[in-house]
């Protein structure tokens, strides 16, 4: 994947998966780097050498496991909803619970917000509008964050 037109930066990410994704993840990271680097080789033979590299370990990772969302055959069209229905004072947000952008960065940026809100109505409801939460940006965030990803 091209990240160049997001990053102004020449970024290149290697995501393999399944089975290849397991056996990587236990190479050493200068193996699993030279793996990748290999690859990319076969599809652009005059690839030059990366000047750096970072390897995750999704699949090991305590915090994911390699978890991420996708739209499974005959899921109900309002799972994202129901996902994202608080349980008493616990708010649940993620690109889990995003109908407009699931499985994506967007989509977790965007329902924390739409979860933080939720949470500030509660507080108020119960407590009154009290000054409890004070903007930690100066300038309006905007909800739509529109990816750019160049696949050339």
């Amino acid at each position: 994947l091209n990240l160049h037109k997001a990053t102004g930066h020449p970024v290149l990410v290697y995501m393999p998966a399944g089975r290849l994704a397991d056996d990587i993840e236990k190479m050493p990271d200068d193996a699993a780097a030279t793996f990748a680097v290999i690859q990319l080789k076969r599809i652009l033979p005059h690839a030059s050498e990366p000047v750096s590299y970072l390897i995750s370990h999704w699949g090991t990772d305590i915090n994911s496991l390699g978890s991420y969302t996708y739209n499974a055959i005959g899921k109900p069209h309002d799972l994202y909803e129901r996902l994202r229905i608080p349980v008493d004072n616990i708010f649940f947000a993620g690109e889990a619970t995003s109908m407009r952008f699931p499985g994506t960065v967007h989509g977790a940026f965007f329902t924390g917000l739409l979860a933080a809100e939720d949470c500030r109505t509660k507080i108020g409801e119960h407590y009154g509008h009290l000054q409890l939460f004070q903007p930690v940006m100066a300038e309006h965030v905007s909800i739509e964050a529109p990816l750019q990803i160049s696949r050339m």
